[in-house]
């Protein structure tokens, strides 16, 4: 096995994010030589959004036939396949494999009964320190519980719990059920100072450990490629199959924050501010995960509503009563040169972005979006320069919580979509009082993170710091000084109303 590993040069990689499949294959420069994407749906279920495991593998199917039709990409050269995701889910899996229930996504608040019970029985502040979080509805355990006290007949039927997407694809790919120590943290099930499963919790609850994943390193192999999954793919069986780590984690490697302080925005479908760390933090307002082989740990101010909101705007406020089912990218170039000229603070308006509530560093329940502050001047495109910057606010009440009041990075990567906006970046510079820089990413950082610890498992890498010196700034946003004035005063307004209407 090793000896055909080495002739092989590809890495193969999966992405499973909220709004879409990514497929990167890198070659061994860590050059990506070849991407594909497939859109994901999402479904309305009970007043929650929820999507189906069956569209992420008919997904991952389409995007291989596709590449099986690209004569320019030898498949028997793929040296392993390493996957990251979406974080925190809940999927139950029969004893076959197959999806019982539609999974409940990271967003999905619905266990609040659930979650207030695991607290009355073990106490807050014993959950919080085992888990180092804040102990909400949104952890996976809760959801769970949910399911085994209102989908009865499903819940019995299942052996199998999926925590993260990423999970869902290892599984199919191989039959086994493992996650990482990045996902595990968001769970509610890993005692996160011990780097294992809570079985003292188990054990209380009557929860079969068995059902659970086994937990690894993203760079330990999840096994290899099953015939079965083989044949559905057309891809060689047998190739290696990587744990990999969930978005966040593999995020923070693919944007080049490898230690303590370096700092990193991801700005997507969501949002975090994120940075290695060496303790969990005390602060329970942001969040202490996991590094992805269980070394040390990642602290985060992650925020639900991102570029979602930018979206939505767009689909069904700027763009009501025309159908548009996405958004060109022209058309983001053409409302980003209109909100150009309108001065910091968008002429009094605030946007409070909770469109799906919010989770760091304030709780907030789904479906609680606002403006404050319209009037007379204030036109669709005021609206929308309020929108972005209320994900700034937000971004900026989560450094807050990161750092304290007095610590204060002079600079950030920034990765994701928004990182390609002509002004997101400027007016996040702003209003963080920051120099942005934008990376010249081969890829997304998720599925470069991906890559790099495939890297790692095949031992083309001895460690993560051999690849520092790649990370390449293409572009540097600037803070201006009357902008961050502005915002600094719409900032203690963004906080002075977010105390009177949420908390």
């Amino acid at each position: 096995m090793i000896c055909l590993i080495m002739q092989r040069e590809y890495i193969l990689t999966f992405d499973l994010g909220t709004t879409a499949i990514k497929m990167v294959i890198f070659d061994r420069n860590i050059n990506a030589i070849y991407t594909d994407d497939y859109p994901l749906k999402t479904y309305e279920r009970d007043g929650h959004q929820v999507q189906k495991a069956e569209d992420w593998w008919e997904g991952i199917k389409t995007l291989c036939m596709r590449l099986k039709n690209d004569d320019k990409i030898n498949r028997k050269k793929i040296a392993a396949i390493s996957s990251t995701g979406q974080m925190e889910d809940c999927l139950l899996l029969d004893v076959r494999g197959e999806p019982l229930t539609e999974v409940l996504l990271y967003s999905d608040g619905r266990a609040e009964k659930e979650c207030e019970l695991l607290k009355e029985l073990f106490g807050k502040d014993y959950l919080e320190r085992i888990t180092g979080n804040n102990f909400d509805p949104l952890m996976s355990i809760n959801k769970y519980l949910y399911l085994r006290e209102n989908r009865a007949d499903l819940f019995s039927k299942h052996s199998y719990l999926i925590t993260g997407a990423k999970d869902f694809l290892n599984f199919r790919l191989t039959g086994n059920n493992i996650t990482d120590y990045t996902n595990a943290a968001t769970t509610g099930f890993l005692d996160i100072i011990r780097g294992e499963w809570n079985t003292y919790l188990l054990e209380e609850l009557n929860l079969d450990r068995s059902f659970l994943p086994h937990l690894q390193k993203a760079s330990s192999m999840a096994g290899s490629l099953s015939d079965r999954a083989a044949a559905e793919l057309n891809l060689p069986a047998g190739i290696p199959v990587i744990n990999g780590a969930g978005d966040l984690g593999a995020s923070t490697l693919g944007a080049g924050a490898l230690k303590e302080g370096d700092i990193y925005c991801y700005l997507g479908t969501t949002g975090w501010l994120a940075t290695p760390a060496g303790s969990v933090s005390a602060n329970k307002n942001i969040f202490s995960l996991s590094n992805v082989d269980g070394n040390g740990y990642i602290l985060a101010g992650a925020i639900l509503n991102a570029g979602k909101t930018y979206d939505w705007y767009l689909l069904k406020i700027l763009a009501a009563g025309e159908k548009m089912a996405q958004i060109p990218a022209e058309e983001y170039r053409r409302v980003e040169e209109r909100i150009s000229s309108i001065p910091a603070g968008s002429e009094g308006i605030l946007f409070f972005p909770f469109l799906s509530g919010e989770r760091s560093p304030v709780k907030i329940k789904e479906n609680n979006g606002g403006f404050i502050g319209l009037g007379t001047k204030s036109g669709r495109y005021e609206m929308l320069r309020a929108v972005l910057e209320g994900v700034g606010f937000s971004l900026k009440h989560n450094l807050r919580e990161m750092l304290g009041e007095e610590e204060h990075p002079r600079q950030i990567n920034m990765i994701g979509g928004g990182s390609r906006s002509n002004i997101w970046p400027q007016i996040l510079a702003d209003i963080l009082n920051l120099d942005i820089n934008i990376l010249e990413l081969k890829a997304g950082a998720p599925s470069l993170g991906a890559a790099l610890i495939a890297f790692r498992a095949l031992g083309w890498i001895d460690d993560y710091d051999e690849i520092k010196e790649g990370f390449v700034v293409k572009g540097r946003f600037h803070p201006v000084k009357e902008n961050v004035r502005e915002y600094v005063k719409i900032f203690a307004r963004y906080l002075s109303y977010l105390e009177k209407l949420y908390l």
